[in-house]
């Protein structure tokens, strides 16, 4: 292991962050009280995962003003009317494909994994997609 200045260099970096989206949705084709338009608080948790080595020239790993531009996507929205949630329904499952998804597209290279809460008051009910367990 390599020490300069205090810097180790050869470990992994895991960056964690969590926020919360409030938007509404319906369940189109669902036999249920989720048929129609109701809201929810969204939790969001994110890690990533990435070396030393890929920091930027700024010491970076992933900025986390990509992961603000993300939940303003979602942040206040009906989401059927919001793409590509006017085809696919806004699920706990697909709301954290997509969010996945995009972190991916800023950087294929790093590890993400995604927890999103669909409420996060009085149960603990997650959709949860990423890189390793």
């Amino acid at each position: 292991m390599e020490n300069i200045a205090g810097i180790i260099k050869d470990k992994t970096i895991t960056l964690y962050t969590e926020g919360a989206i409030d938007s509404s949705h319906f369940l189109r084709g669902y036999d249920g009280k989720c048929k129609n338009v109701h809201g929810h608080t969204w939790k969001i948790s994110i890690w990533i995962k990435g070396e030393r080595s890929q920091l930027d020239k700024v010491g970076i790993l992933y900025d986390f003003g990509n992961i603000k531009k993300i939940v303003n996507l979602l942040d206040h929205q009906i989401l059927n009317d919001i793409k590509p949630f006017d085809e696919y329904n806004p699920t706990a499952e697909n709301i954290v494909s997509f969010v996945y998804g995009n972190l991916k597209l800023h950087n294929q290279d790093l590890q993400f994994k995604v927890r999103i809460y669909e409420t996060a008051v009085l149960k603990t009910t997650y959709a949860e997609m990423g890189d390793w367990e």
